[in-house]
């Protein structure tokens, strides 16, 4: 998973130049439009380096950043890009912002050297959405969609929901309304480039790709077919999954203008084990981001693997305010925390210098917790645990994942909700923790070891299926 922001695709036509961006771990879609020496950039993310290095390399003026609504799943650069070139913050009808901005009327149109940039209002995933239309020589060429319209889906309703003001329902309401008389209307043949990719949480289940056009969209897309305004809202705003807990506090973020990231990534210091251990002792959060921990767990820690979904399971996971300080291993620890700030978790205090490895040098503790092999994980002096009486299975997998089958008498809570629900589980009882690959067993191992469970088992080697393939002629029980 690539947690680095790359140049996805470039088109250069009708007058001018896109250069797309993707954020892979984040599933989010940015970019940068020319045409004869003026650009914007639409939805950047806080990390502004490319976005700077593409307007130097192109010798460009940055004259507008565009952006679509106020983003719950990560922080704009926005601010930064406008205090850097000069650049005019462009958002539509109904945005509240506590910085200056220019807040577009719905049809309004901005020129950008021999291009326009037209501002079309599409509330419905939040009330100030909007979608930008690039016209050349009169004639709507392409759609930058936001979080209004993605590859197979549209956006969510439920996120700007205002009790006693606004419903789900109003807002999938808006949206009906806003697709079809708005995107719905606009030539086959015009290029769509949406906000996010598959993946990202901003929708249901966002299809793959990273373009398509607005015709293909009409054919292939659930949520532009034939059906009444009831039918569509019945079924937009019907299993929703629920939102990572930093969501809410990215919009405020944005809303209010977060810290500059240049000057935030100078804050966190290397630590020494003394220091670190001071940070602990006072109440911060350990949060370990090694992908291998057979080494070892440090106690109290959240073990969150650089390799997962990094910022979206810190940001399920952890609140927003907490202090945090880092292990992770040593060549990984400044890209940690930029996946942490990414998403507005700015109070990381510092990282263990030498990561784990420092820890361990200097006498550091480690919990009881039992890493074992595949086979191992299923049996206990070669006697399978669903026939002890002093074991059992914890399985953290999502609901929908348990047709694939369930090790034998294990006790489903899905990773979300394990905080919430480990009284559930007896403390006096060997808890062997599983999910599909092995990333989130050690998340949930690791929020039952800060909630007092002591007798822990967990693989390093994978997950449900590669256990069932280690322990060939031992049947996965199905379960709904």
């Amino acid at each position: 998973m690539n947690y680095n922001i790359q140049k996805k695709e470039s088109i250069e036509q009708d007058g001018c130049f896109i250069q797309q961006f993707q954020l892979g771990c984040l599933a989010e879609f940015s970019y940068y439009i020319e045409s004869h020496g003026e650009a914007a950039i639409i939805d950047p993310i806080r990390d502004i380096d490319e976005y700077m290095t593409l307007i130097k390399e192109r010798k460009a003026q940055l004259k507008f950043v565009f952006e679509t609504h106020l983003h719950a799943d990560f922080v704009g650069g926005h601010l930064e890009l406008s205090h850097k070139t000069g650049a005019q913050i462009v958002f539509g009808p109904n945005a509240v912002t506590n910085y200056p901005i220019h807040q577009a009327k719905d049809g309004e149109i901005l020129n950008l050297g021999k291009i326009q940039i037209r501002v079309d209002h599409t509330p419905g995933h939040t009330l100030e959405s909007s979608c930008f239309v690039l016209l050349s020589d009169g004639q709507e060429k392409v759609v930058f969609t936001g979080d209004t319209l993605f590859l197979g889906e549209v956006g969510r309703p439920d996120l700007a929901v205002k009790t006693g003001d606004i419903t789900v329902e109003d807002l999938a309401g808006l949206l009906h309304d806003s697709l079809r008389s708005k995107l719905m209307t606009l030539p086959n043949d015009t290029i769509v480039f949406p906000g996010h990719g598959s993946g990202s949480s901003c929708g249901k289940a966002i299809g793959d790709g990273n373009l398509c056009t607005i015709g293909k969209q009409k054919a292939n897309n659930y949520a532009l077919q034939q059906m009444t305004k009831g039918e569509f809202i019945a079924l937009v705003a019907s299993n929703l999954p629920k939102p990572p807990q930093y969501f809410f506090h990215d919009v405020q973020l944005n809303k209010n203008g977060p810290q500059e990231y240049t000057q935030l990534m100078t804050q966190p210091k290397a630590l020494t084990f003394d220091q670190f251990m001071e940070f602990c002792n006072n109440g911060a959060l350990i949060l370990d981001s090694r992908s291998n921990i057979a080494a070892g767990v440090i106690p109290g820690s959240l073990i969150i693997g650089f390799a997962s979904p990094f910022a979206t399971f810190a940001g399920t996971l952890i609140k927003p305010n907490t202090q945090i300080v880092v292990v992770a291993e040593p060549a990984q620890s400044h890209d940690t925390i930029m996946r942490l700030f990414r998403i507005g978790y700015d109070n990381v205090v510092g990282y263990l210098q030498g990561g784990f490895e420092t820890y361990v040098q200097n006498g550091g503790k480690l919990s009881d917790v039992e890493i074992t092999d595949l086979v191992q994980f299923w049996t206990n002096n070669g006697i399978h645990i669903q026939y002890l009486d002093n074991a059992i299975f914890l399985d953290v997998r999502n609901p929908p994942e348990y047709k694939e089958g369930v090790l034998p008498g294990a006790i489903t809570i899905p990773l979300t909700e394990l905080e919430q629900r480990c009284q559930e589980l007896p403390k006096d009882k060997k808890i062997h923790v599983y999910c599909k690959t092995g990333m989130r067993a050690k998340m949930g191992m690791s929020i039952l070891n800060q909630n007092g469970f002591m007798h822990l088992v967990i693989t390093q080697q994978g997950g449900f299926e590669a256990i069932v393939k280690a322990n060939q002629g031992l049947e996965a029980q199905m379960k709904g």
